[in-house]
């Protein structure tokens, strides 16, 4: 696939623009992944007060 006129000579994090797709997820797989972490820490300081949702 031919790489469009706009991304010509823009080179990605790691340099390809393979590599920045997988750099764009891996970023997003980390941000979905603290945001999991701190619900679940959440939803577990709810259980220990015994809080009612």
């Amino acid at each position: 696939m031919p790489i469009g006129i706009g991304r010509v000579g823009r080179r990605g994090v790691i340099g390809a623009p393979v590599a920045r797709t997988a750099a764009v997820v891996g970023t997003a797989k980390v941000v979905s992944n603290g945001v999991d972490r701190r619900q679940d820490r959440r939803q577990d300081r709810r259980d220990d007060r015994h809080d009612r949702r």
